[in-house]
């Protein structure tokens, strides 16, 4: 059980990765955050939790990046807030274009609004949408060929990948769900999913957030929120 202080750096300092993009130090939560405490106590903490295994570090003497389990932690925090949803009113005039038959265009706007790739699938119409790819490739900032690779067969096979999986979906009652690493649908263990399902008219929709590990969560889940609270 983590005690009060020591979550509120390892969810200071995953937010910092994910808006920076850099290795966290004490230094810089320390300029940016209140916590009351003085740089070589924040260092403790982060040290703790490289421990437990929040954190790793490239090199001793370096930043630390976030692990899968400190990912985890923050989406589950994200999730168990139930914090009323907040978009733009540009969004919000997406969303209502939504149930006014414009799918296609909200998924092409969800992609452009949250960077990454953005996918709507409604299984009885065998309608699938896919916009994006490009903002998610330039986000995993990836170098590896085989890696780069992995992610474009993901894109490529996203929709074949979705029809066998959906039958395993219909059983799910709790939504949001995410995944890290490998998921359902993705095989590359550079990115993350995020799924939302919804039912209008008694008809499955599900709506899909697709980029790299450190993407905008709380962004995400703010529009898919969206999205729950018009259904």
């Amino acid at each position: 059980m983590l005690k009060e202080r020591t979550k509120l750096v390892l969810d200071a300092a995953v937010r910092d990765y994910i808006t920076v993009g850099k290795p966290v130090t004490s230094e810089s939560l320390f300029g940016k955050y209140d916590f009351g405490i003085k740089p070589a106590m924040i260092r403790w903490e982060l040290c703790a939790l490289g421990e437990d295994d929040y954190f790793y570090q490239n090199h001793p003497s370096g930043g630390r990046i976030p692990t899968d389990k400190a990912y985890r932690f923050f989406i589950n925090e994200l999730l168990d807030s139930g914090e009323e949803a907040r978009t733009s009113n540009r969004f919000e005039d997406l969303i209502e274009n939504f149930f006014e038959g414009e799918r296609t265009r909200l998924i092409e706007k969800m992609a452009g609004y949250l960077k990454t790739l953005s996918v709507g699938y409604e299984p009885e119409t065998d309608w699938f949408m896919k916009s994006g790819f490009r903002n998610m490739l330039e986000n995993l900032a990836l170098t590896d060929r085989d890696e780069i690779l992995e992610v474009v067969d993901d894109f490529e096979n996203l929709s074949a990948r979705l029809t066998k999986t959906v039958g395993k979906w219909h059983e799910e009652d709790e939504w949001p769900q995410v995944f890290l690493g490998k998921s359902p649908i993705t095989k590359s263990p550079h990115l993350a999913v995020m799924v939302d399902c919804f039912r209008p008219a008694n008809q499955e929709l599900f709506v899909m957030v697709i980029g790299p590990k450190r993407m905008d969560y709380e962004k995400s889940l703010n529009v898919l929120r969206s999205l729950e609270r018009e259904f």
